[in-house]
């Protein structure tokens, strides 16, 4: 009874929250009761934003999310669906079963010009350095101990893992790390200023607190950390499993454009990642060549590539300045070589994507295929997303 007062009072004073998730109680009550006001209020302005706007059937997708591990999820549909708003865009969520037993997208977005389906990932990162911890602050609880814990992670435990076999692995690592922590902290002397425990993963602080339960402090990181090679990966295999998802449609379908949008919020991503995985890596060849103090030596001139039946085809449908501006097209000096070229020419199934729209925090970028197939083929959706931005960062 204590916990329906409190999700009452607090329901009050987020009123879009509320009646957003209302339809959905127990992750009503998983997120009021988790999550700090400052992230509730964000939150709450998110639902405003959407009710005021032109957004349909926000509750199919509240109802469809069955607890707390997909609710970044949702959170990713409802940015996009701002985003979408903003851009003058009606917004309607689909039902997952909307297309009788053929996996559906998640909305539906309309302007006087576009009409689209659209399906939304959100690439998550593992917070392992931040669950050890903690599960260190749980167990010091559990004997009684107060303390502030400082996790300096390892290389291993701080760099994200962004596909299920990395992020197994990672898991049993930390769990034996946590075993090892268990058998250290029965045999040392609690009376320090400060006590190190050493872990197969980390380096654990523990600072004695005259708060009345241990709680985690900063965590730092012992290394540098670089790009993880899964990064990459996950990022081909969610694009290219999206696109997939479209071979089952039928009929009018298969007459919206489909665009698929990703909630990237890694703290490596790059544009340029993306466009080098989709397009190609583009090459730029200096005017200037190395050891020529006279400069009276011509340079080189930029390679000339293939203009293929495929490129032929997306300048005549009215993509030249783009496939230009892509680097598909030789723009400067600069050019994607043949023997470069990305998804978008080497992966046939992506002719299923008018475009993908990826968001980093509250950036959106726009990358469009040159090369759908005709009936979603629409260079016109560059002018849609007017504030997106597009080409090479």
């Amino acid at each position: 009874m204590y916990l329906i007062a409190v999700i009452s009072v607090i329901g009050k004073r987020f009123i879009f929250l509320h009646k957003g998730l209302g339809c959905n109680s127990d992750l009503e009550n998983s997120v009021f009761s988790t999550h700090n006001s400052e992230y509730l209020s964000y939150l709450d302005k998110l639902f405003k934003e959407l009710y005021e706007g032109t957004c349909n059937s926000i509750n199919v997708k509240v109802n469809e999310t069955p607890d707390l591990n997909h609710f970044d999820s949702l959170i990713s549909e409802l940015e996009f669906a701002r985003y979408f708003l903003k851009n003058k865009m009606q917004v309607t969520f689909l039902p997952h079963n909307i297309f009788q037993g053929r996996k559906a997208p998640d909305m539906m977005i309309s302007s006087s010009s576009l009409d689209s389906y659209v399906e939304v990932k959100n690439i998550q990162v593992d917070e392992a350095s931040w669950k050890f911890g903690i599960n260190i602050v749980k167990k010091l609880n559990d004997l009684g101990f107060c303390f502030m814990v400082v996790v300096k992670a390892s290389k291993t435990l701080a760099t994200p893992a962004y596909i299920y076999q990395s992020k197994y692995v990672k898991d049993q690592t930390q769990k034996q790390a946590f075993i090892s922590f268990h058998r250290e902290i029965r045999h040392v002397k609690t009376d320090s200023s400060k006590i190190t425990i050493n872990t197969p993963l980390a380096e654990v602080d523990l600072y004695p607190t005259k708060k009345k339960k241990s709680y985690l402090g900063i965590s730092t990181m012992l290394e540098v950390i670089t790009q993880p090679p899964d990064y990459i990966q996950r990022i081909k295999y969610d694009i290219l499993n999206k696109t997939i998802k479209r071979q089952d449609w039928i009929d009018d379908e298969l007459r919206k454009n489909y665009i698929i949008a990703i909630d990237d919020g890694s703290i490596f991503f790059s544009l340029d990642t993306y466009n080098a995985e989709l397009f190609g890596h583009a090459t730029y060849y200096s005017p200037i060549i190395i050891g020529d103090t006279t400069g009276r030596i011509p340079a080189p001139p930029v390679p000339r590539i293939k203009i293929n039946d495929q490129i032929k085809l997306a300048i005549k449908q009215g993509w030249k300045d783009y496939l230009v501006r892509m680097c598909i097209l030789q723009n400067g000096r600069s050019v994607i070589p043949e023997n470069k070229r990305g998804l978008f020419f080497n992966e046939s199934i992506l002719k299923n994507a008018t475009a993908l729209i990826v968001r980093n925090r509250k950036q959106f970028w726009l990358l469009a295929n040159p090369f759908a197939e005709p009936k979603i083929n629409n260079p016109n959706i560059l002018k849609e997303f007017s504030d997106a931005k597009i080409g090479w960062e």
